[in-house]
């Protein structure tokens, strides 16, 4: 089979990094599978030269781009392709207008909360998580600003260049095209054994992904702050007795390191809080890191505490490398991690200070879990079962294009 990828964000994130490895494991298998990406996503290009997936660019295709459309028309005919996979938004919307055009089904795949009505003219649509599913199907699809949607100017300047008109279709349809295929991340975090040196007298507690605020890095501060507080206190039975914000954070008899790996647009809000905070002997900033692994490696407990994540790879790279897990219970993090690991509800700072606690007063509870949640994702979230379950969803949406026409 002969797949097109079309991405058109110039970040890097979870659907970019899925979408990478989903096509390296459709070449092993045999399929021709390429990308159509914007020309400036530096990252992702790297990524994709790396596994040897062939791509193809344009510039700034996040917009309404004419000749965006246009070239990926010429990579279809040209290559032969069979299915359109598109992620994100604008992906979807140059994928559906290629599609049409030519007669090629149109797979999305949905990756966030955010609604986006060319999603609901795909052949079929393919959710990372049944609670984004529910978003879409119990709110956004009957939501006013769907059906009250209409094309601006531009874009209905564009449609009308490649004949296309925007045709709302029923909910019952919709319903009837909507299917589901988890995230998936490479092997390459099993059986990982370097990892970052220099910290092993701390305890070591540590978040992966953007330094945003729904992200939730600032909770793990202010959960940090409590843990001093009460080591100040001697409430942990560990009082340091250096009075108001001299004292030592303290678990497992430990000073405790929190290690937030990443970048992004809320950096300089958290390294304030720390200063403010007194508390910049125990956060350590790593900034982007393109190889988390030996960072995870050397967590005790690893983090997510996003507002509401659909389907957060971070936590599945935790998982397989049998990390014990802090998560909230909201979004599709209850369906990821299942009966494995502790989730706790969002936005809740003491909440989290509990939950590290919990495990670092339980040797045996953070191991256990910690392998209950590597069986998990070996068994759920592995690639060549992500393989499979999209390749099904190629099929039907095949049917339902031959169904149309």
């Amino acid at each position: 089979m002969n797949i097109l990828h079309i991405i058109s964000s110039r970040g890097w994130g979870g659907a970019e990094n899925s979408a990478a490895y989903l096509a390296k494991t459709q070449i092993e298998h045999g399929n021709n599978a390429y990308f159509f990406i914007h020309s400036f996503n530096n990252i992702l290009i790297k990524v994709l030269n790396s596994v040897n997936v062939p791509y193809f660019s344009a510039i700034d295709p996040e917009r309404k781009n004419v000749f965006a459309v246009k070239k990926i028309i010429d990579v279809c005919r040209r290559h032969k392709i069979d299915v359109i996979h598109t992620h994100l938004a604008t992906g979807c919307y140059l994928g559906v207008i290629a599609g049409n055009r030519l007669g090629i089904p149109v797979i999305s795949r949905i990756n966030t909360y955010c609604g986006y009505p060319y999603y609901a003219l795909a052949d079929r649509l393919l959710f990372i998580s049944d609670d984004l599913k529910n978003y879409f199907l119990e709110d956004y699809f009957q939501s006013e600003r769907f059906l009250d949607y209409q094309p601006g100017f531009i874009e209905n300047l564009v449609n009308g260049l490649f004949n296309f008109k925007f045709s709302r279709p029923d909910l019952d349809e919709i319903i009837s095209k909507s299917g589901k295929a988890y995230d998936t991340i490479p092997d390459k975090f099993s059986d990982y054994d370097k990892k970052t040196e220099g910290y092993a007298r701390f305890f070591n507690i540590g978040i992966t992904g953007r330094l945003t605020v729904e992200k939730g890095q600032q909770y793990l501060i202010e959960a940090l702050e409590l843990l001093r507080k009460e080591t100040e206190s001697g409430r942990d039975g560990q009082g340091s007795g250096q009075g108001q914000g001299g004292g030592i954070p303290l678990l497992a008899g430990k000073p405790v390191m929190l290690h937030i790996v990443g970048s992004g647009k809320n950096e300089k809000n958290l390294l304030k809080t720390v200063t403010d905070k007194k508390l910049q002997n125990n956060v350590k900033f790593w900034g982007y890191q393109g190889d988390v692994r030996p960072f995870i490696n050397m967590f005790d407990i690893a983090v997510s505490y996003t507002t509401k994540e659909v389907f957060g790879l971070n936590n599945i790279e935790y998982m397989l490398m049998k990390k014990p897990c802090i998560s909230a219970a909201s979004g599709g993090m209850p369906e990821l991690y299942g009966d494995t690991n502790i989730l706790i509800e969002p936005d809740n700072p003491n909440a989290l200070k509990e939950a590290f606690k919990k495990y670092a007063n339980d040797h045996e509870l953070m191991k256990r879990e910690a392998e209950k949640g590597r069986e998990r994702a070996v068994r759920l979230f592995n690639p060549e079962k992500i393989y499979n379950d999209t390749m099904k969803e190629y099929k039907l949406a095949n049917s339902n294009k031959n169904r149309n026409k």
